[in-house]
């Protein structure tokens, strides 16, 4: 089968000679990345961040906000026009909301004088003391013309009304032509019916009660703000009542709540940095064969450490970058660090990795060339996914998410960059220690590994370190198997290669789909706002009253007719009075009775107190009359006047309300508000407009939906494109597609199960785009070795994969797993969510990897995926026969007696001269991934053309039988 390796043997060939170019020339590429690093740090102090959660986490172009500009361009809020239930906007808006203790009937007494001295404590005891002046509510409340402010006086109203034996109608409460409706304001409503079949109150549990304060300018908001803050502390301490209990929130309260979040990721970030840094040390040790001394050569603690600080280095440069760039900083990107300095390490342990599989007798600049050809090929391709999938976030219109996509995508390019430039350099310079047999910490010579019975046990502890042998071709010595390679090698992929384990494994498979579809079918709806809290914020039990007694009957829903028909047309008031009748009749509507609308009220005027009827052609001069004649009520706000081309004054716009019920969950109020949409697109010719506060929340359920799955569809294709790019073998990117939709799908399902609201929640689509980048992670590298392995069966291939592949990618899932695990207990609905995705995400990855795929592979691709071999043994030890000259080889490792120089070992790189200057640049025998070609079969990844694969072409060198003998003196 043809190969496809047009992409991804230059790349590697590049990347070859350009980590040759680094081993040479270390010294830059450490120092500029430090110095771009300090630069942009200095942008850390320039963030731009934006701290608003109806713009960060509501989309940029949703209807609602199109809806509620409408509003404020047709009634612009001033100090003195302020109607409660009206306003389009919370700015500097405190709500409370008191309950009665025990199921008390709050209308009555106690509860009721107990609602009447908390509300006169809030306007009167509330004191503000700022630059020489005292704030009070009245002095920055909203008004209402020259009443003042508006305040909760319909409250105490209705309670004396109820006191006194009145029955009080519900949800409008009406005295012969004057009205007011309280379906906002009064929660847990028990009602009666009348004998005429008027509905009036038996009862409430609960008041809702609103001071709105003055937002502009902005001196007068500050103040403002600082007046809620005071209120906050005020209610903090505010002595027990026996009758009521009370919950409130201001218009700061989700601010500070999403600053909380962040808060408290900045001490669990230094946590998961040190337990990396741990974990790390602790993967870097090697140990002498045979024994449990440590290997003080082969060890790199020192450089697991800067590969952790790569990371960090990789996470202040990308946030300097995109601050500078003028991208805004939300508190939400607070979480990004965890992620990329697990990328990071992850990354790190597959270079480590790499070189560790170069032959120990190779020259540095060969060793990093080989280490970077191989594991540079893997980081890219984990790179290249990891960034188009957060450039595929990055599109979609809700900020919150945007602005998380950019920063993450920056950072981990940047990344990317230090890794392969900044920690490569580092890495060649661990090897040429290691090479010249220095101490990783000390960077002094060691003791050879050989005189380990004969040494000090001080010595065995701290100073003990292997040797490679000269002769290139004794990989015994120079290729060891660490522990955790023959663990997957020889035990672990034997076993899931076993028939019956395969059978299981499908088996297991299947009931995996199953489980990921039935969490899938059970998909819950969020973003709500208490989903932005801390789990001991003060505002959740606000936001609990506020579901259990005002969103299930009676918010009220504002409908704007802009284009108001000629209503002196007695068919267009009908058509209008129809209209009313549908938006209030509808399954999330009260009714009739719930109906706050200014034609309405001046017929009943009309009617009742002037006993007249409403004369056709004079509407709009009986209009201003009724607006003169009722001055203190709201009606006349609920108009907007006009002179037309005829010079006729009449009514261009108009508005009116409607109370909705069953709309406390997500779903029932996205539902309502395709409802009440909809009955406004059968009258287009008003252009009617309808808002609610909770439409900003509603509208980010509707495009949540159709960003994530555009996102998983786009972020898919380009998965499979970069796949099919840089593994050269089109149909194996097949089954890294299939590895990545049934790992997004275990995930998605899988995060139902675990108690998160996904497909209607901005925090979750964020994890989401994590997981797609995340989900092709292993799947590539256990693939891509796959196919460049050079064995003859299936099982064999997945061996060798498995062998080479298997630790480095479950090190990489293990440090990922722990630089998030300390979010687990954070209790904070976005911190977790990001935790248990993430964790989703690794382990079905690991899963998938290590298990399903190999058994796929092996079982349904065979050798269509496999790079065809070819038998160039001849052409390497050819190659080697011109390069390698066997008397120097002697020379420089023999004493005249020749036997082996110890003394001169420990202190000298441990190669021979020649090796250590050998400029070959084209054959490869050791393969992707360190990956050791068998000497029968070797991939030839190029070959000069003047050397043919000849078996007279092997060099004197390679059939000659060196052996060393060891000295036995000691040299302490």
């Amino acid at each position: 089968m043809r190969t496809f390796d047009c992409i991804e043997r230059p790349l590697s060939q590049l990347f070859y000679r350009y980590g040759r170019y680094v081993a040479q020339h270390p010294l830059p590429f450490i120092t500029i990345p430090i110095l771009i690093t300090a630069l942009c740090s200095v942008s850390l102090l320039h963030i731009h961040p934006v701290t608003d959660p109806i713009y960060l986490f509501t989309p940029r172009n949703a209807p609602s906000k199109y809806e509620r500009q409408i509003i404020h361009n047709l009634w612009p809020l001033y100090y003195d026009n302020y109607i409660p239930g009206r306003a389009v906007t919370q700015s500097r808006e405190v709500q409370v909301i008191v309950a009665s203790r025990n199921g008390g009937n709050i209308l009555e007494r106690p509860y009721s004088e107990a609602v009447r001295r908390l509300d006169f404590f809030i306007q009167n005891r509330v004191r503000l003391f700022y630059m020489g002046k005292t704030y009070r509510y009245h002095d920055l409340c909203l008004k209402w013309r020259n009443e003042g402010c508006p305040g909760n006086k319909h409250i105490h109203i209705v309670s004396d009304l109820y006191q006194h034996g009145i029955n009080v109608t519900y949800p409008t409460v009406r005295f012969g032509s004057a009205s007011g409706y309280i379906g906002g304001a009064l929660g847990g409503v028990s009602l009666f019916r009348e004998a005429n079949g008027t509905t009036s109150l038996a009862g409430g549990l609960a008041w809702f009660m609103i001071y709105h304060l003055k937002f502009f300018p902005r001196n007068v908001s500050y103040i403002s703000g600082l007046w809620e803050k005071k209120l906050q502390e005020a209610l903090d301490s505010y002595p027990f009542d026996p009758s009521i209990t009370f919950t409130y929130l201001h218009s700061q309260t989700l601010t500070e709540e999403l600053k909380r979040n962040a808060n408290s990721l900045i001490p669990r970030f230094v946590i998961a940095f040190s337990i990396l840094v741990f974990f790390s040390l602790l993967c870097s040790l090697m140990f002498i064969d045979g024994t449990l001394y440590v290997d003080w050569v082969l060890s790199k603690p020192v450089l697991s450490l800067l590969g952790v600080i790569n990371a960090g280095m990789g996470i202040v440069t990308g946030i300097g970058i995109t601050s500078f760039c003028g991208v805004p900083y939300s508190d939400i990107v607070g979480v990004m660090p965890f992620l990329l300095v697990a990328v990071g390490t992850d990354n790190m342990f597959l270079m480590v990795a790499a070189v560790r599989h170069t032959n120990r007798a190779f020259p540095v600049q060969k060793r990093i060339g080989e280490s970077m050809s191989d594991a540079a090929i893997s980081i890219l391709i984990t790179s290249l996914t990891d960034a188009f999938s957060f450039g595929v976030g990055a599109i979609t219109s809700i900020p919150a998410v945007q602005i998380f996509c950019i920063y993450t995508g920056v950072a981990i390019t940047v990344t990317f960059i230090y890794q392969i430039s900044f920690f490569c350099a580092l890495l060649s310079l661990a090897t040429e220690w290691e090479a010249a047999g220095l101490h990783c910490l000390w960077l002094q010579p060691t003791v050879p590994d050989t005189f380990i019975k004969s040494t000090p046990l001080k010595y065995r502890l701290f100073w003990m370190g292997s040797r490679a042998d000269p002769d290139p071709k004794n990989l015994e010595r120079n290729l060891k198997d660490t522990s955790a390679k023959t663990f997957f090698k020889e035990w672990f992929a034997p076993v899931l290669m076993n028939p019956v384990v395969k059978i299981l494994v499908v088996m297991w498979f299947f009931i995996y789909i199953g489980l990921s579809v039935y969490g899938c079918l059970h998909l819950r709806e969020g973003l709500e706002p208490i989903n932005l809290l801390v789990q001991d914020s003060y505002a959740i039990p606000h936001y609990r009253y506020l579901e259990k007694y005002f969103w299930n009957y009676g918010a009220p829903l504002q409908i704007v007719v802009n284009n108001a028909p000629d209503l002196r047309d007695r068919s267009e008031r009908r058509r209008v009075q129809s209209m009313v009748h549908a938006f209030a009749n509808t399954k999330y509507s009260i009714g009739d009775d719930s109906i706050q609308f200014w034609l309405k009220e001046m017929e009943i005027y009309y009617k009742k107190e002037l006993e007249m009827n409403i004369v056709d052609s004079e509407i709009y001069g009986m209009a201003e009359h009724f607006f003169s004649a009722k001055s203190q009520d709201v009606w006349s706000e609920d108009v907007i006047w006009e002179t037309n081309e005829q010079g006729l004054y009449s009514i261009r716009s108009f508005r009116f309300l409607v109370g909705m019920k069953h709309i406390s969950k997500t779903y029932y109020q996205e539902e309502a508000t395709k409802t009440f949409r909809e009955v406004a697109e059968r009258y287009s010719s008003y252009n009617v407009t309808t808002f609610s506060p909770l439409w900003l929340f509603t509208d980010q359920y509707a495009i949540v939906i159709s960003n994530t799955i555009q996102n998983i569809l786009i972020a898919l294709v380009v998965m499979i494109i970069i796949a099919m790019l840089l593994i050269p073998q089109p149909l194996c990117s097949v089954w890294v597609a299939f590895s990545i939709a049934s790992i997004d799908l275990g995930v998605i399902g899988f995060m139902t199960l675990w108690d998160v609201n996904l497909v209607m929640d901005a925090i979750s689509m964020i994890t989401i785009i994590m997981s797609i980048g995340f989900s092709v992670d292993y799947s590539a590298h256990i693939t891509y070795g796959y196919v460049i392995s050079a064995e003859s069966t299936p099982e064999q291939r997945v061996k060798t994969a498995l062998g080479a592949l298997g630790w480095p990618v479950t090190q990489g899932a293990m440090s990922t797993i722990l630089a998030v695990v300390v979010l687990a207990d954070i209790p904070a609905y976005m911190i977790v969510t990001f935790f248990k995705t993430v964790s989703l995400s690794i382990v079905l990855g690991l899963l998938h990897g290590l298990v399903f795929l190999p058994v796929m592979l092996s079982w349904f691709v065979g050798g269509s995926c496999v790079l065809p071999s070819i038998d160039d043994k001849a052409c390497f030890l050819s190659h080697i026969n011109q390069t390698y000259k066997s008397n120097r080889v002697n020379e420089s490792v023999k004493n005249q007696s020749g036997e082996l120089n110890l003394h001169n070992a420990a202190v000298t790189t441990g190669q021979p001269e020649d090796i250590r200057e050998v400029t070959e640049t084209v054959v490869q025998p050791y393969g992707p991934y360190g990956i050791y070609l068998s000497r029968n079969n070797p991939v030839r990844r190029s070959c000069p053309r003047q050397i043919k694969p000849s078996p007279d072409c092997i060099s004197p060198l390679a059939k000659s039988s060196r052996k060393l003998t060891e000295v036995n003196s000691n040299p302490f």
